[in-house]
């Protein structure tokens, strides 16, 4: 199996899948862009992990709907599980966790500039996990990413952006790195759709254990006083529906037919939607310091890019 990565170019690709992988990676992201918008709406009314138990409980609604009337098939007859089981647990357990918390504590425009680190973090682990060698024009860009995070970091005050935050979500956006890799792994095995589904099953039982473990008795008159608002109702069938469902199955395609940090790449949708609705919708604020990082994060993103070496 060729490298999974963004500095190669896997031979024997049929162009029109390709441009299905890119499509499909384009829409995912920028359904991604607006869910900080969402999660950010909906955890001003209750906790991240009520959040992500009502969330994960309509995405599994969903996905067994799918099953059930036969819009999709699952068959997992004869499949060892524990490599799905074990994304499912990195992604989205980990990831989510982290992100919502770090969500809690900082604002939605900053959320999605780091978010924007992410291709370079797959970058990174594809020099230890895949053996591959970026060019020293690679290490530079990197480099710029890592500034621009460092800057939108030190920027952090207020009570809006906290270091406890920005850590979350630097350990968040590593843990989806990692989550890349496998994908491109398991993709030989499983549809997108069987992906998925593991995923946010193993999530489902997981977040619905830990809210119940960290609330107790109150964990039902919780999602009960959540559920009866509005906005957290939209909050949720957004991202349990076209976050989780929709744009993981589109991200999964994707990295079945794309090398990862090529994939990965069109996180600089989620990033662009992601900040613009920060800034028009919820008026974070954004000064030259925050667009100065902005730009030496996209900057880094494209130049590892553009500077891959190809086959």
């Amino acid at each position: 199996m060729a490298p999974a990565s963004g500095f190669y170019v896997e031979e024997g690709y049929d162009m029109s899948e390709e441009r299905k992988g890119m499509l499909a990676a384009a829409v995912a992201y920028s359904i991604f862009g607006l869910s900080y918008l969402f999660s950010k709406m909906a955890l001003n009314i209750t906790e991240p992990m009520i959040l992500l138990c009502v969330r994960f409980s309509v995405t599994v609604i969903i996905l067994n709907l799918l099953v059930v009337f036969r819009v999709l098939k699952l068959d997992l007859r004869g499949k060892k599980l524990i490599y799905p089981v074990l994304l499912g647990v990195l992604q989205p357990v980990l990831y989510f966790v982290l992100e919502n918390y770090g969500l809690k504590y900082t604002t939605t425009s900053f959320t999605g500039i780091i978010s924007s680190i992410s291709p370079i973090f797959s970058a990174i682990l594809g020099v230890f996990m895949l053996r591959e060698k970026p060019t020293w024009k690679q290490w530079v860009c990197i480099g710029l990413s890592i500034t621009g995070v460092l800057m939108v970091s030190l920027n952090a005050s207020n009570g809006e952006n906290t270091w406890l935050g920005c850590l979350c979500l630097l350990g968040a956006y590593l843990s989806g790195a990692f989550y890349a890799i496998l994908v491109r792994k398991l993709s030989k095995q499983y549809s997108a759709f069987e992906i998925t589904y593991i995923m946010f099953t193993v999530g489902f039982v997981f977040f619905a254990v830990f809210a119940f473990a960290q609330f107790g008795g109150g964990t039902l008159p919780m999602i009960a006083s959540a559920i009866g608002e509005p906005n957290f109702i939209v909050s949720v069938l957004y991202l349990g529906g076209a976050a989780s469902v929709g744009a993981y199955m589109l991200s999964n395609y994707s990295l079945a037919r794309l090398p990862v940090t090529r994939s990965t790449i069109f996180g600089s949708f989620s990033t662009v939607v992601s900040v613009l609705s920060g800034i028009i919708l919820m008026r974070d604020p954004f000064n030259l310091t925050s667009a100065a990082a902005f730009l030496l994060i996209m900057l880094g993103v494209w130049g590892v890019n553009r500077f891959a070496v190809k086959n």
